[in-house]
């Protein structure tokens, strides 16, 4: 047998190093071409949010036109619009769901519009991005972001939301 001189073992280390470094760098690549996507997916969906709201804003400034023109014709004042669907709703009530392995959308299911909105990042124990900061949510809307566990950091229970007229933030469950 032959034995192995002290040039050889080294040699042999470093190339194991190499190849445990080179499947590191692999992994992470991977994992940043996944968050990128994410990204990109919550992108297109706060696109499409943008463009609903516009819409509803266009239609809101309708039915007051109509609303304001009914007013100036009649001897009562204008009554505000009534919609069923909204009734017995909580003002704002937050929900989550889950888009995607890190994507997650914030719906609001109350009767009111939300302003001001944004996610408490000191309560986050994980990587959040494209995260809602002073946004304006009308009922049945939802905004998108992304949330990744770190290595040492899991997925919390819960994200904490707050809002404008609500000093405190409230605590919405992550689904399981």
């Amino acid at each position: 047998m032959v034995a192995m001189q002290a040039g050889n073992i080294a040699t042999w280390v470093g190339i194991v190093i190499t190849l445990v470094i080179s499947l590191v760098t692999r992994h992470d690549a991977k994992r940043q071409a996944e968050i990128a996507e994410e990204a990109n997916i919550a992108g297109q969906a706060q696109v499409e949010a943008a463009e609903r709201r516009a819409i509803a804003v266009e239609e809101g400034l309708a039915k007051a036109l109509k609303l304001l023109a009914q007013a100036q014709n009649a001897t009562t004042p204008p009554q505000p619009l009534a919609t069923p669907e909204l009734a017995g709703r909580p003002a704002v009530g937050w929900d989550l769901q889950r888009r995607g392995k890190h994507a997650y959308l914030l719906r609001n299911g109350g009767a009111e519009t939300a302003t001001g909105v944004h996610l408490d990042r000191n309560r986050a124990t994980a990587i959040l991005r494209n995260v809602p900061e002073n946004a304006t949510v009308r009922p049945g809307e939802s905004l998108q972001f992304l949330m990744v566990p770190t290595f040492g950091h899991p997925l919390p229970g819960e994200v904490w939301v707050r809002w404008d007229g609500q000093e405190e933030p409230v605590a919405v469950p992550l689904p399981r």
